[in-house]
């Protein structure tokens, strides 16, 4: 006689409910005790990097020194960062990748040994004026500290409704930094989850992104000016011509992106099989810069490739560079940024970018003419930055925010999605995956 095979039972509903409670009730206790706070203990970090930074060094030098003085400054700023980098011995110059590395190899984790001086060799590529933005630094600061607190956490058995996995609360602190530093709470939080992968994210931190992300900001708030980045001055209203030319824009930021990307690795390359000292090294990067800033002030007037660019942004925003201009700016910056960071500048590669993608789009801005003087000039933005980090969201949201536009989601996404599919999964991240394993 055939034996009867027990039927299995579908799961009793309040055992299921019972599982997704405790488990709901695991992640809100992470996110609340660690994450919230997290954040409030990032954006104050922040708040205090970018006063040092912006306001102690850089805005004391624009405002005392000439701008053929001012151009020089990035030699004296390489210089030290060579010399900071050498005497202690810091591995990497490489600040948001190595957040990308130690989320995935989590056992290797962040050089904490090294992280003070590589902190100040940022603020002295910075603060001086070389090609680099706060987005990397701020990405990487946020990111060391709350991996560094995960860890002391779980370091103690007495606080185990503090314990969690460590990689989570690293994008976190990622996520609270961009935050913070782009005045941007969604940008934050979008850009950290997406920045491990090339075409996935890290879902399991997007609860912890978001509230840390929260949290940052109104601590930054508190402490420094939370002005959008890109003040306009019209209501974007969408035209079927505007949407249809973010196509060809998108087309040529994905292009733009792998002339800079491959540029910025032929130099990596260059200076890393030149056997000189690395002081050396890095000074001559600073002095490739200065130059191209020294011919800027000169054809241009004003030494438009120092520092991350965000007011040169705002002038080709603003309308007041011709084509040529325009060119002439994207061509330098480009330069200025890959020199600065392939002779081991230390920094962030966000806000330069941007700053190349709004003279891309500037130029379109000068052809084409929008319905709104400097549409294409944001558009620019997200084509240019959603392809070289290999972005769908963050770069359109992040236009959104800094203008305080959200309709400009709309054409910002048909850019970052048309040069996200010609960059190809090249990204100025190394350590970024193509996708999470299964």
């Amino acid at each position: 006689m055939p034996l009867k095979h027990k039927s299995k039972l579908p799961p009793d509903p309040g055992t299921r409910l019972s599982k997704n409670l405790n488990e709901n009730f695991r992640i809100a206790r992470h996110v609340f005790l660690v994450a919230a706070p997290v954040g409030m203990l990032v954006g104050a970090a922040i708040a205090a990097y970018d006063f040092v930074v912006n306001v102690l060094l850089w805005e004391r030098f624009t405002h005392a020194l000439p701008p053929m003085t001012l151009a020089l400054m990035p030699v004296v700023g390489m210089a030290l960062t060579g010399l900071i980098l050498t005497l202690f011995r810091v591995p990497t110059s490489s600040m948001a990748d190595e957040v990308v590395l130690a989320y995935h190899k989590p056992e290797k984790g962040i050089a904490y040994d090294t992280a003070l001086p590589k902190l100040a060799a940022s603020i002295a590529t910075m603060g001086f004026g070389a090609s680099a933005g706060m987005e990397g630094a701020s990405k990487w600061l946020g990111g060391t500290l709350s991996s560094y607190v995960q860890r002391a956490l779980n370091s103690q058995p007495g606080l185990r409704p503090f314990h969690g996995r460590v990689e989570t609360t690293l994008i976190a602190g990622a996520a609270a930094g961009i935050s913070a530093i782009f005045r941007a709470p969604l940008t934050g939080a979008i850009m950290g989850i997406e920045s491990p992968y090339k075409h996935d994210m890290a879902h399991e931190s997007l609860i912890h992104g978001l509230v840390a992300a929260a949290t940052s900001y109104a601590t930054y708030a508190c402490f420094r000016p939370i002005t959008p980045y890109f003040p306009i001055h019209f209501t974007y209203r969408m035209e079927l011509r505007d949407l249809l030319l973010c196509i060809p824009l998108g087309l040529l930021g994905g292009l733009a992106s792998h002339l800079f990307l491959g540029l910025l690795s032929r130099v990596k390359e260059g200076w890393a099989q030149w056997n000189g000292p690395r002081v050396l090294k890095v000074m001559t990067g600073g002095v490739i810069v200065s130059g191209i800033a020294l011919a800027m002030n000169y054809l241009i007037g004003a030494p438009v490739t120092l520092h991350s660019g965000l007011p040169v942004a705002n002038n080709l925003l603003n309308g007041k560079y011709m084509l040529g201009a325009c060119l002439i700016i994207f061509v330098a910056k480009l330069l200025a940024t890959a020199f600065t960071f392939g002779t081991g500048g230390v920094g962030g590669l966000f806000v330069p970018s941007a700053t190349i993608g709004a003279a891309l789009g500037a130029a379109f801005d000068a052809v084409f003419m929008p319905n709104q003087p400097g549409l294409f000039t944001l558009i620019g933005i997200a084509a240019f930055t959603g392809a070289s980090y290999n972005s769908l969201l963050f770069a359109a949201v992040f236009v959104a925010e800094a203008t305080g536009s959200p309709a400009l989601v709309v054409p910002s996404l048909i850019a970052s999605s048309t040069a996200f599919l010609v960059a190809a999964g090249i990204s100025n991240s190394p350590s970024q995956k193509h996708r999470r394993e299964g």
